[in-house]
């Protein structure tokens, strides 16, 4: 079964030029506020940082995650 083709009303056709540098102004406040190590690359992004305890692992990576929320909404 082959699919059809169908007409895009929004975003950039893939494979643009304009579109890596589009998506690289769209994720550059991502990193802002985050206090943990961040690495980016293409459209995947972490954050990470080396946690002893439960407790760390909530307050440490948890606020950079709920950091995170207010810039996906926006």
């Amino acid at each position: 079964m082959k699919s059809s083709w169908s007409v895009a009303l929004s975003g950039i056709p893939q494979g643009s030029v304009l579109g890596p540098l589009l998506f690289l102004i769209y994720v550059s406040g991502l990193d802002s506020g985050i206090l943990n190590w961040i690495l980016k690359f293409a459209d995947d992004t972490k954050i990470f940082e080396k946690v002893k305890s439960l407790e760390q692992q909530d307050d440490l990576l948890q606020d950079d995650l709920n950091a995170l929320l207010p810039w996906s909404n926006d």
